[in-house]
């Protein structure tokens, strides 16, 4: 009877251990399992980079922090290492912290100077408050999206289309600032916005490669012209030099000799020195006059000039009262006229003298 007894006792021992040990299997896997890996696929929200884990032990990578929910309220950030929760009263929501880029999608924009463009870039960005990130915002990547996107077209209408293509970092910088400030109370860091092409329209691209060979051809204008004026200072130079030393001219005139004589053609070419008359002096006797013998020589041209010019005038003078000398004398003499009569008191002209003719009016 006893044997009967105990024997049952055991059954039923065994039954109920069975039973606990099926009820804390099937609890555990519906809680999702005894322990949890990290790095696995995200089961949730994948563009996000959150994901639950309903695992009672969790391990948790460097670049991965775990925030923790009791009963759905936040219950602290889990950090690198293992994570323990207790079945069906507390959830981990794992967050990427590392950069994550984002693309932004080509926006026309419009400059300071109106000139459509469209402008494409990307933005980096990552998460600094994991607790933060995930109250704030469901999806953080579609934000920082948009955000972008209505910030680009802000910035670019700041700046001309030349300042857009010269100063690419000032405007990164700046929508880096901007962006900041929307993000950064979302637990939200951005490191970096590049605008990655500039598209612009085919007509402006016409013109602004006339503006550029406008401008190479007035540098190539200007170094002409430097050039000249740089030739024109060496043959001044080249000039006064020669002028000290009249035997270089005949040097150079060898020199010339010499090079018309390596060309292939049938033509003579006679090339005679400038003082060919005095040749054999060298030039020797030739003298240099200054500046002040030169001013000299003109006045005293001048001087010359008027003086002939006085004795042609005199001498026309001379010759003129010659001839009415000489017709006076072929002319018979005339009646002496009477003297005019003495001027009055008010200082009258006398009357004209007609000379030899009669007067009509005499009796």
């Amino acid at each position: 009877m006893a044997t009967t007894g105990l024997i049952i006792l055991e059954s039923l021992c065994g039954l109920l251990c069975g039973g606990l040990v099926a009820a804390l299997v099937l609890g555990l896997k519906a809680a999702g399992g005894v322990f949890a890996t990290s790095s696995g696929d995200p089961t949730g929200y994948s563009p996000r980079g959150t994901w639950p884990r309903r695992g009672v032990f969790t391990v948790l990578d460097q670049y991965e922090r775990a925030p923790k929910f009791t009963f759905g309220k936040a219950a602290g950030v889990n950090s690198v290492g293992i994570a323990i929760r207790f079945p069906f009263i507390q959830e981990f929501l794992l967050v990427d912290i590392r950069d994550r880029p984002e693309n932004i999608p080509g926006q026309v924009c419009i400059t300071r100077d109106n000139v459509s463009i469209q402008v494409d870039g990307v933005v980096y960005w990552k998460v600094i408050d994991p607790m933060t990130a995930v109250l704030a915002v469901s999806n953080p990547s579609n934000v920082i999206r948009q955000m972008t996107m209505s910030v680009l077209r802000v910035v670019i209408g700041e700046y001309t289309l030349d300042e857009l293509l010269s100063k690419r970092e000032v405007i990164s910088l700046r929508m880096e600032n901007l962006l900041d400030r929307f993000c950064l109370p979302l637990g939200i860091d951005i490191s970096r916005i590049d605008i990655t092409d500039v598209v612009i329209p085919t007509d402006m691209q016409r013109a602004m490669a006339r503006e550029a060979e406008a401008q190479r051809e007035r540098r190539a204008r200007l170094r002409r012209a430097e050039g000249e004026v740089e030739a024109v200072k060496n043959l001044a130079h080249a000039a006064y030099i020669m002028q000290k030393n009249p035997e270089l001219l005949e040097l150079r005139r060898l020199q010339t000799v010499g090079e018309l004589g390596m060309e292939q053609h049938t033509l003579i070419t006679l090339v005679l020195p400038y003082d060919f008359s005095n040749s054999g002096g060298g030039g020797r006797h030739l003298h240099s006059y200054t500046l002040e013998e030169n001013k000299d020589f003109l006045d005293a041209l001048t001087l010359a000039e008027e003086e002939a010019l006085k004795a042609a005038e005199a001498a026309e003078a001379e010759a003129a009262e010659a001839e009415a000398e000489a017709e006076d004398a072929d002319e018979p003499e005339a009646e002496s006229p009477a003297p005019p009569s003495p001027p009055a008191e008010d200082d009258l002209p006398p009357a004209p003298d007609f000379g030899d003719e009669d007067d009509p009016f005499a009796d």
